[in-house]
C-alpha cells in the first residue's frame, strides 16, 4: 500500500496549519512520508489514496486501545473533526508519529512479539467489518486461491504457447505447487465449524506485520503501526505474516518457531487448533507477496527485467519453508 505524499514542503505545512491548526517546526521526508515536528507533537503525513476507509480504520484502533491494547499510533482529528484533508483530488490525513526503532530479527525478541500479537487480538475481539466490506477476508481464502492457481495456470499456458523461457515455466512450476499446497492444506477445513466453535479463530489482524512495521520504543514496548491495512481473518493470518518475515534469519527452525508461537498461545490464553494450523501452513505456502510479484511480472505483456529478478529473489527466500512443512504436516495429516 503506497502512502507516499508528492508535495512541496511549503504546500505540507501550508495544509498542517490550515487544516491542523499546528506549527511546523521541522518536515522530514522517510520512505515517501513526512514526518512533522509541531508545536503540538511529531506527526506522520500520509497519503490515503489506497486507503478505502480511514474512518473505520480511526474507529477500530479507538475500539482496541479501550480494549487495553494502546501501542497503536492515532489518527489526529482535523480542526472541523474529520479524518482526512482534501487537496488536489488527493486525500491526506495524520497520525501520531511513534519514536523507536525497528524491531529486531533476533531470538531473544520473538516471545515478546507473540505477546504483544496476542494482547492485539484479544484487544480486537467484537470488530465484525461488514460482509460486503474490504476489510471482510473470513472464509474467502479458498476461493481466492483457486483464482491465483487459474492465473497461473493461464500464464503457463501462454509460455508453452510461444516457447518462452525455461527459468519462467521453472518460476511457474513453483508457484503452482505453492498454490496447490495452500488449497490441499484448507480441504478439510470447516470455516463455518471454526467460526461457531471459537469465535477467537476469527479476529481483526493487523495484515502487513513486516519489521518496518513493529516499532520497539524507549521502554522496549512493541508498537504496531501502519494500520491501513486491517482486515478481518483467521487469526493465523498475522501469525504467519511473522514467521513469514522473522523465521528466516534462523532458516525456518522449527525450535525457534515454536517459542513464538508458543509465547502467543500463552498469552493469548486459547491454543492454536488443528484447523487454525491447516490455515497457517496455506498462509505460509502461498503468502500474497508471492502472487503480487507474480502478477507484476506475468501478467504484464513487456515486464520490467527488475520485476523478474525480484520473483526470482521472493522465490528463493520462500523455499527454505519446505523444512517448517516437513516438520508440521506429519502432525495434521
Amino acid at each position: 500500500m503506497s502512502q507516499r505524499v508528492k508535495l512541496e514542503k511549503r504546500t505540507i505545512r501550508k495544509l498542517i496549519f490550515q487544516n491542523y491548526g499546528l506549527s511546523v517546526l521541522s518536515l522530514k521526508e522517510k520512505s515517501g512520508i513526512y514526518k512533522a515536528v509541531t508545536d503540538r507533537g511529531t506527526y506522520a503525513f500520509k497519503n490515503a489514496r489506497e486507503i478505502p476507509d480511514l474512518a473505520y480504520i480511526r474507529d477500530c484502533l479507538a475500539h482496541i486501545r479501550r480494549n487495553g491494547f494502546t501501542r497503536l499510533p492515532e489518527i489526529l482529528p482535523t480542526l472541523s473533526n474529520h479524518v482526512s484533508i482534501r487537496h488536489l483530488d488527493e486525500d491526506y490525513y495524520m497520525e501520531q508519529w511513534i519514536e523507536g526503532w525497528v524491531f529486531s530479527k533476533g531470538p531473544a525478541h520473538l516471545e515478546p512479539l507473540g505477546a504483544a500479537l496476542a494482547d492485539f487480538h484479544r484487544a480486537a475481539r467484537g470488530i465484525v467489518p461488514p460482509l460486503d466490506s474490504l476489510s471482510y477476508g473470513w472464509g474467502k481464502r479458498p476461493e481466492m486461491l483457486l483464482q491465483c492457481y487459474s492465473r497461473l495456470e493461464e500464464w503457463d499456458r501462454e509460455r508453452r504457447t510461444s516457447n518462452g523461457g525455461g527459468y519462467e515455466r521453472e518460476m511457474l512450476q513453483f508457484l503452482k505447487y505453492r498454490c496447490r499446497k495452500a488449497l490441499v492444506y484448507l480441504k478439510n477445513v470447516s470455516y463455518s465449524g471454526l467460526l461457531a466453535k471459537a469465535p477467537e479463530s476469527a479476529v481483526l489482524c493487523h495484515g502487513s506485520l513486516h519489521r518496518r512495521n513493529i516499532v520497539v520504543d524507549g521502554n522496549n514496548d512493541l508498537w504496531f503501526i501502519d494500520m491501513e491495512s486491517m482486515i478481518y481473518a483467521e487469526r493465523v493470518l498475522d501469525l504467519a505474516q511473522l514467521l513469514h518475515y522473522h523465521a528466516p534469519p534462523h532458516d525456518w527452525n522449527p525450535a525457534v518457531i515454536r517459542r513464538l508461537l508458543q509465547s502467543y498461545e500463552s498469552r493469548h490464553g486459547r491454543p492454536i487448533g488443528s484447523d487454525e494450523w491447516k490455515c497457517l501452513l496455506s498462509y505460509l505456502a502461498f503468502p500474497r507477496r508471492l502472487f503480487n510479484c507474480a502478477q507484476a511480472y506475468f501478467a504484464r505483456p513487456e515486464p520490467p527485467h527488475k520485476n523478474g529478478l525480484k520473483l526470482q529473489k521472493v522465490i528463493e527466500l520462500d523455499w527454505p519453508k519446505e523444512r517448517f512443512f516437513n516438520e508440521f504436516e506429519p502432525l495434521l495429516f
